[in-house]
């Protein structure tokens, strides 16, 4: 594992302590968490855009079928998230 040392707006570092108390992990677990969720979000975007050059661009049904597995996914991720909490 790598160290580094960061440097935060006050604002934001009371926000990330409070999420990762909030969420029983470490304030380093929960910033690896989200850097690990955001290069998966520019993974997808680099995807999308190689995909969008060999094929055009994405159809408004496309978009609107991705939107609602995105909704699907999500709200069953919140969900998973509470019925974990519960358990603690």
């Amino acid at each position: 594992m790598t160290k580094r040392s960061v440097s935060l707006a006050d604002d934001v570092a009371k926000a990330v302590e409070a999420a990762a108390k909030e969420d029983g992990v470490s304030f380093s677990a929960w910033l690896s968490g989200a850097a690990e969720r955001q290069l998966r979000v520019r993974q997808g975007l680099r995807g999308i855009a190689a995909w969008e050059s060999e094929s055009g661009p994405l159809t408004a049904e496309e978009i609107a079928a991705g939107e609602a597995l995105l909704g699907r996914l999500i709200s069953g991720v919140s969900g998973m998230a509470s019925r974990v909490r519960r358990r603690a």
